[in-house]
C-alpha cells in the first residue's frame, strides 16, 4: 500500500514538473519524459504485491482487454487529427468534434482496463486519486493554455463538447 502512495506522490511531482516546464518555457527537454511518466506510471503500480479482487476473471479481463483496445483507438484517432492540424490550430475535427480531451479519455481508458486485467485491489483504489490528478492536468490545460491560446474560439466549442464524455 506505501507504494501506491508513493506513485502518487510522484504523478503529482511529475505533473507539477510538466507544468513548471510549460509555464515557465524552460527545460523543454522535460517534456517527452514527463509525458512518458504521465502515461506509464500508473501501470506500474499493479506490478508491486497487493490483494486482488475476488472476480470472474475471465469476465474482467475481457473487459480490461475492450477497454485498453478502446483507448488506444481513441489516442491514435485524436493523433491523426493532430498530424492533419497546422499548429497552433485549435482541434475542433475528429473526435475533438465530440470531447475535448480525447487523448487523456483513451489514457483513462487504458489505465482502468490495465487495472481490471490485473485485478489489483490497491492499484484500484489509489488509481481513483490518479484518474482525479488526470482531470486537474485537462482542467489546467483549459485554464492555463487553451483559454488564453484560443479565447472565444475555445470558450464556444468547450459549450458545444465534453471534457471527457460526449455532450
Amino acid at each position: 500500500m506505501k507504494i501506491q502512495i508513493l506513485f502518487i506522490i510522484l504523478f503529482a511531482l511529475n505533473m507539477l514538473l510538466i507544468w513548471g516546464v510549460r509555464l515557465s518555457g524552460k527545460f523543454r527537454w522535460y517534456r517527452w519524459p514527463g509525458n512518458f511518466i504521465f502515461a506509464v506510471l500508473p501501470l506500474l503500480t499493479v506490478l508491486f504485491p497487493q490483494p486482488l479482487f475476488d472476480l470472474d476473471y475471465f469476465w474482467w479481463k475481457i473487459a480490461g482487454a475492450a477497454a485498453i483496445i478502446l483507448g488506444a483507438g481513441a489516442i491514435i484517432w485524436a493523433n491523426q487529427q493532430w498530424k492533419k492540424t497546422a499548429p497552433d490550430t485549435l482541434i475542433t475535427t475528429g473526435p475533438y468534434q465530440y470531447l475535448r480531451h480525447p487523448i487523456y479519455l483513451g489514457l483513462i481508458f487504458i489505465i482502468v482496463g490495465w487495472w481490471w486485467l490485473w485485478a489489483a485491489v490497491y492499484s484500484f483504489y489509489f488509481g481513483m486519486f490518479i484518474l482525479a490528478l488526470i482531470w486537474a492536468h485537462a482542467w489546467l490545460e483549459e485554464k492555463l493554455v487553451m483559454e488564453k491560446k484560443f479565447g472565444d474560439k475555445f470558450r464556444a466549442w468547450r459549450q458545444e463538447t465534453g471534457m471527457f464524455w460526449i455532450r
